[in-house]
């Protein structure tokens, strides 16, 4: 997937996202989730780097 296309789909994630944030709490787990997808993102991109590299 190319930049330009992930980026796009962050986009799309964000603004369904954001309609479904309704209070705090939603927010809260909003938080956590990206929180969770950057950090398999990091890992992924690291483990990649030793098998390819």
């Amino acid at each position: 997937m190319d930049k330009q296309h992930r980026l796009e789909s962050s986009r799309a994630l964000d603004s369904e996202a954001f309609k479904s944030i309704k209070a705090l709490a939603d927010l809260d787990d909003f938080r956590k989730m990206l929180n969770k997808v950057n950090i398999e993102t990091a890992l992924n991109a690291h483990l990649d780097e030793h098998l390819v590299g």
